[in-house]
């Protein structure tokens, strides 16, 4: 049975401007400077990944500004529906990171939906879990991508970048 899902059409931003969601960010206290990338883009940016990459299951994606999550859905369509990788391996081998935590809840939604739509065996309470873990809130500045966690008070006022970044933050 092949699968109908159209990538193009789940990512298409034609009517992503939204009063709603132009209004949010006019009204936050974040100056977020958002730009969500249209299809083409991230496409043309995924096309770039060798596809041993892709097809690797061991391999680690990170997106540390995943906004609504477009790279990060085509991330995992590409993995499951092109080379074949389980979902919850794509997903777990799967990192983001955002400011904005409306952005965290509508990526979530999304991945939600497109792993209903390519993954007949897709559990949403472990893809929860793993999304737990795996795409955060938070500074990226502010976050030790090695260890998979936030700087500590310790780390931050050891680094003297990271101290400077913290202190311009708080004005």
């Amino acid at each position: 049975m092949e699968n109908k899902f159209g990538i193009e059409q789940f990512l298409d931003l034609s009517n992503y401007a939204t009063d709603e969601r132009v209004s949010r960010r006019k009204n936050s206290e974040v100056n977020s400077q958002e730009f969500f990338t249209p299809y083409s883009i991230v496409k043309r940016m995924c096309d770039k990944v060798a596809p041993e990459d892709w097809a690797d299951p061991d391999k680690t994606f990170c997106e540390p500004c995943m906004g609504n999550a477009q790279f990060v859905l085509m991330i995992l369509y590409r993995r499951i529906h092109e080379y074949n990788i389980d979902w919850q391996t794509a997903l777990n081998t799967l990192f983001a990171l955002e400011l904005m935590q409306d952005n965290i809840d509508e990526g979530r939604s999304r991945i939600h939906e497109l792993l209903r739509n390519i993954s007949p065996d897709y559990d949403p309470e472990v893809a929860d879990e793993i999304m737990d873990r795996n795409i955060v809130c938070h500074d990226f500045f502010l976050w030790n991508f090695d260890e998979w966690r936030p700087y500590t008070d310790e780390e931050i006022n050891s680094d003297k970048k990271l101290k400077e970044y913290v202190k311009k933050k708080k004005k």
